[in-house]
């Protein structure tokens, strides 16, 4: 009996209603956790370098103006200003010739009055001689003709005429002469000849001259003496190389490369030269328009401080395109398209864009709007529309 008295609640406990079990709430969507970086419009540079030779900005090989001996030269290395003598010559030939040019002009210019004077005091004495031998050649005419009449009646023999024929002619010849003479006095010819020697003898005493100045080889330019190729005591020829003149506080640095490099670079591009260990600014000063025998383009750049004649290397930052840029990893190839995934709200949106250059690790794009958050880098699998957390 008292079994079943203990029983008992067991039994109505099991026999009770069981109560309605509360519904599991629905699990959350899982989110894809990404890292963003802000689309900036820029320009896509990559590093360069090239090969450069530094040159004097001005280097001339001066040659000597006029043939002589060397008397004495400047060393090497002397810097000079222009218009400076580096070589001088023996200057006594020069002095002789000079002289001897201005004695000649002297002599010219003489000849020249006394035959002014000769010619101012002979036109009367030509013009009575023209008149008189005018008088004589009348006269043997009137004879001549009087004796051909006389001949005629018989009162004159052929041989007397023929004597008065060569008086007649030999009248003739010498007014002929006579007046020859005259109009050679007005014309002049001598005293044209003579003005001529005149000014050839000037012409011997400037060249004597501009040989005399030639004897000292002189600097055409402020710089410095790199070599001299002549020595003491040596002769040298007009048209001999004497010396050799450069600027080497002013060097330009000149390289060559491919049309389509150089045509990328401008006045904005900032290069470095480093030479032995040292690194100097420098600025473009010029490039040719057109490329030479090599197909490349001669690129001039101007140091910003002194260097050293020689080789160096140039380097630079070279413009590669200019857009959106972006990380690489930042950018997806898929299906042959270049895409990125966006943030739009907390979902991944895919867009499409122009892969315009890669460098190293950015890219410039097209087809993207400035100040969008771009996932980068993008999460393997990740698809449109997935779920995003954006992780700071």
């Amino acid at each position: 009996m008292r079994k079943a008295l203990l029983l008992l609640p067991l039994l109505l406990l099991a026999c009770a209603p069981k109560k309605a079990e509360a519904p599991q709430a629905e699990a959350e969507p899982s989110r894809v956790q990404v890292r963003v970086v802000e689309a900036r419009r820029g320009v896509l540079e990559r590093a360069a370098q090239v090969a450069v030779t530094l040159q004097a900005e001005r280097d001339s090989l001066v040659a000597a103006g006029a043939s002589g001996r060397v008397q004495r030269t400047l060393p090497a290395g002397s810097r000079v200003a222009q218009g400076e003598g580096v070589v001088f010559l023996d200057p006594a030939p020069f002095q002789e010739a000079l002289a001897q040019a201005r004695l000649a002009l002297a002599q010219a210019e003489a000849n020249l009055e006394r035959t002014k004077n000769q010619i101012s005091g002979n036109r009367p004495a030509l013009l009575a001689q023209l008149e008189a031998a005018k008088a004589q050649l009348d006269a043997a005419r009137r004879r001549y003709e009087e004796g051909k009449a006389l001949l005629a009646v018989g009162a004159l023999a052929p041989l007397d005429l023929k004597t008065l024929e060569a008086q007649y002619q030999q009248a003739q010849s010498a007014y002929e002469s006579a007046k020859e003479a005259l109009d050679r006095l007005d014309r002049a010819e001598d005293l044209r000849l003579l003005e001529l020697q005149v000014e050839a003898a000037r012409l011997q005493v400037r060249q004597a001259e501009r040989n005399l100045k030639e004897a000292t080889i002189r600097a055409p330019f402020a710089g410095e003496v790199v070599e001299v190729y002549v020595k003491e005591g040596e002769f040298v020829g007009v048209g001999n190389r004497a010396f050799r003149l450069a600027t080497t506080d002013r060097l330009l640095a000149k390289a060559y490369l491919p049309p389509e490099e150089a045509a990328r670079l401008t006045p904005e591009t900032r290069f470095l030269l480093r030479q032995s260990g040292q690194e100097v600014p420098a600025r473009l000063l010029r490039k040719t328009d057109l490329p030479g025998q090599n197909r490349l383009v001669e690129v001039v750049l101007k140091p910003e401080a002194p260097l050293t004649p020689g080789p160096a290397e140039a380097r630079y930052q070279e413009k590669v395109a200019e857009g959106i840029l972006l990380p690489t990893l930042a950018v997806r190839a898929e299906e042959g398209q270049a895409v990125v995934y966006a943030v739009e709200g907390d979902r991944a949106r895919r867009l499409p864009v122009r892969l315009l250059a890669q460098e190293g690790d950015k890219a410039a794009v097209e087809g993207l709007t400035e100040g969008t958050l771009v996932v980068y880098p993008v999460p393997e699998g990740l698809r449109e529309g997935d779920l995003l957390e954006v992780v700071r």
